[in-house]
């Protein structure tokens, strides 16, 4: 990582997106959540419920693949996020009007991020709502306020194992904080025996890094390689390079991508608690509509115009380029 001249890049994406005619709709899908961590911002959670009726869920997943159909992608990976979605009624419903979807030259992913706190008689119903889909994945949010003792530490990581085992790729997600590296390491490592990966991640606040970072923390955080490389960065002299994860470029510093040509808006949307529909996540302001009301993708690719740091993986995974 250290060789990567940063500030010479001018492309990002993953090799999937950049490679495959595959469209991404992250979807958060309610605020609600049933934990309520100290370090979590205000605005991500609220212990309120705020679904949506079912049938407001489902006319959008329509509407979804034939909009991102229109624009040549047949395959869609669908990226869950909260909030706890795993609460929301409706959740295991959707999951099953996507899965109809799955027919020949039409494949279907799903992604969810999850702090896994269901018991496992529940996950069973989740394995059984995406049996079909072509290639499903958690990452599972490793939260410690709300795992202090062995036994819940232990249930943690026998629920990624039994889903491991019944073909749903796992992962944990965990944010270092300054000062916690060996603590981290060691949690990184308990996993592994179990062959499960564990990425940790930069703290990010107002779409900075949070202050107070060793060189030590950063050089970590720049190059954890415990799994594939997806990342996928080409610099101004045609020299390209891969990464593991977003960590590891985001750690060197957040950006802005402002007049890159970008296919947010029409190979990737955004989706709100409260239904409207987004060009990203951080370009939150360029609304495409709301999922109650209408909504329409872009049809063609579009400048970025959005001057905030890009600190989500979703958004950065999306193909752009100067």
């Amino acid at each position: 990582m250290k060789n990567i001249p940063i500030d010479d890049i001018v492309e990002i994406s993953t090799r999937t997106f950049k490679n495959w005619n595959i469209a991404n709709c992250k979807w958060v899908l309610n605020r609600y959540c049933n934990y309520s961590c100290s370090y979590c911002w205000p605005w991500a959670h609220t212990n309120k419920k705020d679904f949506m009726p079912e049938d407001t869920y489902l006319l959008a997943v329509d509407e979804i693949v034939h909009q991102f159909e229109n624009n040549g992608y047949n395959d869609i990976n669908w990226g869950w996020a909260g909030g706890e979605v795993t609460f929301n009624p409706s959740f295991l419903s959707i999951l099953n009007e996507i899965q109809s979807y799955q027919v020949e030259g039409k494949r279907m992913m799903t992604n969810l991020v999850t702090n896994l706190s269901h018991k496992e008689k529940w996950w069973q119903k989740f394995v059984d709502a995406t049996k079909n889909f072509y290639h499903k994945k958690i990452n599972a949010s490793w939260h410690e306020e709300y795992l202090q003792d062995d036994y819940k530490k232990e249930d943690f990581r026998n629920k990624l194992v039994f889903l491991k085992e019944r073909g749903i790729k796992v992962e944990v997600n965990a944010v270092l904080l300054p000062g916690r590296l060996n603590e981290m390491k060691k949690l990184q490592d308990w996993f592994l025996e179990k062959d499960i990966t564990m990425t940790i991640k930069v703290c990010k606040v107002e779409n900075k890094i949070m202050k107070g970072y060793i060189q030590d923390e950063i050089d970590f955080l720049s190059s954890q390689t415990k799994h594939r490389n997806f990342v996928f960065l080409r610099d101004k002299n045609d020299i390209t390079y891969e990464l593991a994860n977003f960590e590891q470029f985001m750690a060197q510093g957040l950006r802005a991508y402002t007049g890159w040509m970008c296919k947010a808006g029409h190979q990737a949307i955004t989706i709100h608690e409260n239904g409207d529909v987004t060009r990203g996540q951080v370009c939150y302001q360029e609304k495409l509509g709301n999922i109650k009301k209408g909504f329409t993708l872009f049809n063609e690719v579009k400048h970025c115009v959005t001057a905030m740091n890009c600190s989500c993986s979703a958004d950065l995974k999306i193909p752009k380029w100067k």
